[in-house]
């Protein structure tokens, strides 16, 4: 089991939360748009997330049983992540999945952007998973319990 240095997290959390007020929103008006267009530029977008699993699984020539055991979840929903389009997922399974996979801070927020997802830099919860990330710590068991010190919601 590895050896959790709160500490260090807290260092982590203070240096890295952000708070930013949001954005204001501007009103754009404008004829009809051109629906041609839009649908081309969605189809553009080879950034789909089942694609992007696969490939993960690949290249670092992982056992897809052993994927979803370790990110505990269950062949069933695993089988519907990996071949229904359709299907989305919600950012804790696939945050387990991230840790199944032992992907570092750029390889999960790459696989998360792909499902619509993020890791803020303005939600504790967050910092404390990127930390994790950053840090190799992939055991899924020792996430939450590093999120429940924190008092954050497990994943």
């Amino acid at each position: 089991m590895t050896q959790i240095n709160f500490e260090e997290i807290d260092a982590y959390i203070k240096s890295e939360l952000h708070f930013s007020a949001p954005e204001p929103v501007l009103v754009i008006k404008s004829p009809s748009p051109n629906y041609g267009s839009i649908n081309e530029f969605i189809q553009q977008s080879d950034d789909i997330l089942q694609d992007n699993i696969r490939k993960i699984i690949l290249s670092k020539q992982l056992d897809e049983v052993e994927v979803y055991k370790k990110a505990d979840i269950d062949r069933k929903l695993f089988s519907k992540i990996r071949t229904k389009p359709d299907y989305h997922p919600n950012k804790n399974t696939l945050l387990k999945l991230c840790l199944a996979m032992n992907l570092d801070t750029d390889e999960t927020e790459s696989l998360l952007n792909s499902a619509g997802y993020s890791l803020s830099r303005s939600l504790r919860s967050d910092l404390i998973l990127r930390y994790c990330f950053g840090h190799r710590i992939y055991d899924v068991i020792t996430v939450n319990q590093i999120l429940d010190h924190y008092g954050e919601k497990v994943i």
